[in-house]
């Protein structure tokens, strides 16, 4: 199990979590009312995802959130490690809207 799961956020839009706003993104144009769950990478899948899913994205409207599995678990939410789309790649995923109590901190995408 991996200690530290990353999320890429817009900025905004985190900004709307931190200053209270429930933030239920899954993923870029996903909310977790529709997957069921906030997609996130590992540090090695981080370059992957941007690539697929943020092309066309100014970097600097994204921002990294470092999120702390144990933290998440302690609320009693779980993280899966597995492939929702077929593959073998595994991706965490959290099972629940993302709460900024679970943000170590936060890092500029690559490329911003």
């Amino acid at each position: 199990m991996r200690d530290e799961i990353l999320h890429l956020a817009f900025r905004d839009q985190w900004a709307d979590a931190l200053a209270g706003k429930p933030y239920d993104v899954s993923g870029r144009g996903m909310t977790v009312t529709d997957e069921g769950f906030v997609h996130c990478s590992t540090a090695p899948q981080l370059a992957g995802v941007l690539a697929r899913h943020y092309e066309g994205v100014d970097r600097a409207d994204l921002t990294v959130l470092v999120l702390s599995v144990a933290l998440i678990e302690a609320d009693g939410v779980e993280v899966r490690f597995e492939n929702t789309s077929g593959g073998t790649e595994l991706f965490p995923h959290v099972y629940a809207p993302l709460r900024p109590a679970w943000a170590i901190r936060t890092e500029d995408a690559p490329g911003a």
